[in-house]
């Protein structure tokens, strides 16, 4: 029988696995994304877009919610990203 532990829902996995990337970042910059010190989780475009907030620790992307959009929607939106994405 093996016996498994589980890590406590708030563990920082960084420190047991080391950071998602070491590389350095890139941040975009356009209409379309929202200021750089914007915390929200859901984000509304100019052009009427809305957006879930994702990516890896210290990152920010920006995803379509695909029930609220249009054809003129764009599919996400990277706003920094470690450089080995995108």
């Amino acid at each position: 029988m093996v016996a498994m532990t589980a890590l406590p829902a708030s563990a920082d996995l960084s420190q047991k696995f080391g950071r998602a990337s070491s590389k350095k970042m890139k941040v975009a910059s356009s209409h379309l994304l929202p200021p750089a010190d914007y915390k929200g989780q859901w984000w509304t475009s100019p052009d009427n877009c809305e957006y879930s907030r994702a990516g890896r620790p210290g990152e920010t992307v920006w995803y379509l919610i695909i029930n609220t959009a249009h054809s003129k929607c764009k599919s996400h939106l990277v706003q920094s990203v470690y450089k080995d994405a995108y």
